[in-house]
């Protein structure tokens, strides 16, 4: 059986391309970019911690004497609440309250909330870092144009 000369050269060609395009396809969906691991920055915590930390925070809070025009929560808060929301998709929101941790770094505590507006604390409460959460005043974009005419 006499083969034609362009034969092997063309099945060589084929074969390498549909290699070739099965390679990249594998590497384009398994070496994306890496995620953050689940829950960085969230520790979770009993409802007498979360009260330590809580009076830690009130017993050096500087008076308020402002309307609040709003809140920073931060991704590692978001994180908490939908970490909450997974456990618990019943709860009608969530609470944010400041704290200050036994270092007196501010941390944020994360409870979810019920339907009559109480804290779920049989559920998880989630201690977060609050570098970055505060209330709008003093923390505000004072160009942003939601608050300035």
């Amino acid at each position: 059986m006499k083969t034609n000369k362009y034969f092997f050269p063309l099945t060589a060609f084929f074969t390498g391309l549909v290699f070739g395009i099965s390679i990249l396809g594998f590497f384009s969906f398994t070496n994306g970019p890496v995620s953050p691991a689940p829950n960085a920055g969230i520790t979770p915590i009993n409802a007498t911690a979360a009260h330590v930390f809580f009076n830690n925070y009130i017993v050096t809070a500087a008076p308020f004497n402002q309307v609040i025009k709003g809140f920073t929560i931060d991704k590692v808060q978001l994180e908490a609440m939908n970490s909450i929301a997974r456990e618990n998709p019943e709860l009608s929101g969530f609470r944010i309250y400041m704290g200050k941790d036994n270092n007196s770094m501010n941390i944020g505590i994360v409870v979810g909330v019920d339907n009559l507006g109480k804290d779920a604390v049989k559920n998880t409460i989630f201690q977060t870092q609050g570098q970055k959460m505060s209330p709008c005043p003093p923390v505000c974009d004072v160009n942003s144009p939601i608050v300035n005419n």
